[in-house]
């Protein structure tokens, strides 16, 4: 009542005003109902559509397509029924390879209620709420897996059948079977009530009428395909591939095994030959890892007199029965006896011929040699680092890293003990000597026009080795690095003999030629002296073992021409250490001698008394003589014994005690003989 009495309260504008916000209301409600529906339908179909037996609307992709696959099966197992003059047929519709195409009718379905335009839409979703849309599913199948089953059940259900003929392979050879007339299944009303009765799951039962039929095949017709089909397996047939290399036969008896006869009753009808999979399958099984080979990049191959050729790649080979079935049948077709063994091609080189062929000739661009004396041990490791990088190839772009790509030597990898500088002295070291690779690849490398990224000549010069142009390697360190920064691959040979060593490299730098220069030396320094003890040398002597030689600076330089004729220079500067003078002297006269120091005491035994002397005083000991009588008269004047024996240590400056003997000739008694 208060509500009443407010309305009656208000004006008229007020009353009207208040009647056109409940319209306004009822008209936007509907409005934003549909706009709630279109957001919550986004990506699913709409309300109310169904395709077949299936209800589709509001589900999204994923859960429609599996509802019209769940549909397709239902039609698969759904059964048919055929009548046959008196016989009764039933199969499942799977049986026929049927089949409906999920994502058309999903694609259909997601289109209904969605035209273009507001109102379109907004009508389409108005009436979605009564009107139901209902799409129709083409249902296929195969009319060949019917006709099979329906030539079956000819042979069961009627009396006198047509026959249209056939061939029989029996004991490799093949019996013809002539046509007859006779009563068959009307082959076109068959197929039209079959396809009809698929697209629902509740099928009647289907009564096939029969026709008295006269075959189109002639007995001629089946001599024919009877010598075609003698012809095919008369003789064995040879099948080959070049690569990978491989050979396969198949007899006779495998062809006449593998031959399939088939007739077509079709408009015209003929016979069908083929081969089976199954006993071609069983020769191939057995090669099939000769068959199937990884894929092979392009290769340059390298002969003995520097020329370069391409092998081409290769992709993955794979065994494909039916690509053999299909081959061997062609040339069994066309009476031949030999043929090329196909393949299936996978995963493609990783270097294919394409790019191959993109780097341009491939062709050597340098080389270098250096010699040696033969048969010293470091020879054998200097060839067996060569044998370790010949063929090694350097991408374009990428580095080579002598060490890094030959390893850690070893006696397991055929290396040896041989001489090496090891912080400034010559030591013996397992892979030892290799420097003389290291510098005949940098000098291939040098001459080749690429980029050096590291190298290291050695701390004192060789005069086997380019002055300045030259590198040394160890492992851990130096290292001999460079890059290859062409467009086309490295590729590094090695040779050697007994008394030389070669490194040759081919590739295709553009065009860029390399000389080579060098300077003046320079900054020349005296050798240092360098005391080296030696047991052999008396106390307070010096022996120079070696003269030494200076050390000095020199600068060489790399010329590049390159194809455009602009000219290039790249210098390099290296300081050889001069060459110590080695003077050798005893240990204990050398700096850091112990103390104190004792010096092994020389053996004078046998010596003269002035000989034995003067070596105990060279060797800066003090001497004592003492005289003992002997009974050998060639002891007479010799030393005896001596304490310290010889080779004990004794302090510098102390005494060592000699023994001399002492020969007196004995006189007879005079008057002994007269008694």
């Amino acid at each position: 009542m208060d509500v009443l009495k407010r309305l009656k309260n208000l004006s008229r504008n007020g009353r009207l005003a208040l009647l056109g916000a409940v319209v306004l209301i009822l008209l936007l409600a509907p409005v934003a109902a549909f706009a709630v529906d279109e957001m919550r339908y986004n990506g699913e179909v709409a309300r109310n559509v169904t395709a077949g037996d299936v209800e589709l609307g509001g589900l999204g992709h994923d859960d429609a397509l599996e509802a019209l696959r769940g549909y397709e099966k239902a039609l698969g197992d759904a059964p048919l029924v055929y009548r046959i003059a008196d016989s009764t047929f039933e199969i499942s519709a799977s049986e026929l390879g049927i089949d409906i195409d999920e994502e058309a009718v999903l694609t259909s379905a997601m289109e209904k209620r969605r035209g273009e335009g507001f109102l379109t839409r907004f009508s389409d979703w108005f009436g979605s709420f009564d009107e139901q849309i209902a799409i129709t599913i083409p249902v296929s199948y195969e009319p060949d897996l019917l006709d099979d089953l329906l030539d079956e059940w000819e042979q069961e259900a009627i009396n006198d059948p047509a026959f249209e003929g056939g061939l029989i392979v029996s004991g490799g050879r093949v019996l013809p079977e002539y046509p007859k007339p006779g009563e068959g299944i009307d082959r076109a009303a068959a197929q039209n009530a079959t396809e009809q009765a698929i697209q629902d799951i509740d099928r009647p039962s289907l009564t096939l009428p029969t026709l008295d039929l006269t075959p189109t095949l002639t007995a001629a017709d089946i001599d024919t395909a009877a010598a075609r089909a003698s012809r095919i397996i008369d003789s064995p047939i040879t099948l080959r591939a070049n690569d990978p290399e491989i050979e396969v036969e198949f007899t006779a008896s495998t062809l006449a095994q593998a031959l399939v006869t088939e007739v077509r009753a079709t408009e015209p009808a003929r016979v069908d030959l083929s081969f089976s999979r199954g006993p071609i399958s069983r020769v191939l099984t057995p090669l099939q890892d000769q068959i199937e080979q990884p894929p092979r990049d392009a290769e340059f191959l390298i002969d003995d007199e520097d020329n370069v050729t391409l092998r081409e790649s290769r992709r993955e080979t794979l065994l494909d029965v039916d690509l053999v079935v299909a081959r061997l049948f062609e040339v069994a077709d066309r009476g031949g006896s030999t043929g090329t063994l196909p393949f299936a091609f996978g995963e493609e080189a990783a270097f294919t011929t394409e790019m191959a062929e993109a780097m341009g000739e491939i062709s050597r661009v340098s080389q270098f040699t250096t010699e040696h004396s033969c048969c010293e041990p470091r020879v054998t490791n200097i060839q067996t680092m060569a044998a370790t990088v010949d063929g090694a190839i350097v991408p374009p772009g990428e580095v080579f890293d002598l060490n890094a790509h030959v390893g850690e030597r070893t006696r397991d990898k055929g290396y040896v003990p041989a001489p090496q500088i090891f912080e400034g002295e010559i030591v013996d070291a397992v892979g030892g000597g290799v420097s003389q690779f290291a510098t005949t690849l940098f000098n291939a490398m040098f001459f080749g026009c690429y980029e050096d990224v590291e190298h290291k000549a050695h701390s004192r010069y060789f005069s086997r080795y380019p002055e300045g142009r030259e590198a040394t390697v160890s492992w851990g360190g130096p290292e001999l690095i460079f890059r290859n920064d062409t467009d086309a691959l490295l590729i590094i040979k090695t040779a050697f003999t007994s008394r030389s060593i070669t490194v040759k490299m081919f590739g295709n730098t553009g065009g860029r030629e390399c000389t080579s220069g060098l300077g003046d030396r320079y900054a020349y320094r005296d050798p240092p002296v360098e005391f080296e003890g030696d047991d052999s040398i008396p106390p307070g002597t010096e022996v120079q073992e070696s003269a030494g030689g200076r050390g000095w600076s020199i600068d060489f330089f790399r010329y590049i021409v390159h194809d455009d004729g602009t000219e290039e220079t790249q210098s390099w500067t290296h300081r050889y250490l001069p060459t110590p003078t080695i003077v050798l002297k005893h240990p204990c006269d050398l700096e850091d001698a112990p103390s104190p120091c004792l010096i092994a005491v020389p053996d004078v035994i046998g010596m003269k008394q002035g000989k034995a002397t003067s070596t105990l005083e060279t060797w800066s000991f003090v001497v004592v003589k003492e005289t003992v009588s002997v009974d050998d008269e060639a002891q007479d004047g010799r030393v005896i014994s001596q304490s310290p024996a010889a080779g004990l240590g004794h302090a510098r400056g102390a005494t060592v005690t000699i023994q001399i003997g002492e020969f007196t000739e004995e006189v007879g008694d005079p008057g002994a003989d007269f008694l």
